[in-house]
């Protein structure tokens, strides 16, 4: 999902990002074997690449149970996620909330093997046609494209590889240093 935090001038030339708030629920159950152990989560966090190097996303994790106990908590008001639902749904624009095939990999991916990401970069080349290029995960998967492309044919621009789509143009930061 793609956000859009809002803005605090701070004075006349300067302005910061507002905080934001993220909650994520799981659906699914768990057999009770597996929450004997921790639960791995990931969570990536980043800003479109012209503003990385004015503002950075910082994320700070905080269990619900602990928010709870604070002094004054608002979760302690469970009225305060109605408010949060109605925010979410304002502040995530669902035009750029495009489903991505090819991810996750599946199980018997095997990141040694050069077919496996040969067919890896087939797939989001053939996403990428798809997808329209205004999109912030164009930009991603072009990225993400040649990345797996170049884990297919190491060797690149020599030796043997595929002719990929020439709607896909050679930049990017890493593949334009690759043919540096």
């Amino acid at each position: 999902s793609t956000v859009y935090p809002g803005v605090e001038s701070k004075d006349a030339d300067d302005a910061t990002l507002r905080p934001m708030l993220l909650a994520i629920r799981f659906s699914g159950k768990l057999p009770r074997h597996l929450t004997e152990q921790a639960i791995p989560i990931e969570i990536s966090v980043s800003i479109a690449e012209e503003f990385g190097c004015f503002a950075m996303p910082i994320v700070q994790t905080m269990s619900l149970d602990r928010w709870r106990s604070l002094p004054g908590s608002p979760v302690n008001d469970v009225s305060v996620f109605d408010d949060f639902e109605l925010l979410s749904d304002d502040s995530v624009s669902p035009a750029n909330d495009i489903p991505i095939p090819f991810l996750p990999l599946p199980s018997h991916f095997n990141y040694n093997k050069r077919t496996d990401w040969e067919l890896l970069s087939k797939r989001i080349e053939k996403w990428l046609i798809e997808v329209d290029t205004e999109l912030p995960q164009w930009t991603w998967g072009r990225d993400i494209f040649w990345l797996t492309f170049i884990a297919a044919f190491p060797s690149f621009p020599r030796g043997t590889w595929h002719m990929w789509d020439p709607r896909i143009p050679l930049e990017g930061a890493f593949i334009e240093q690759w043919l540096e």
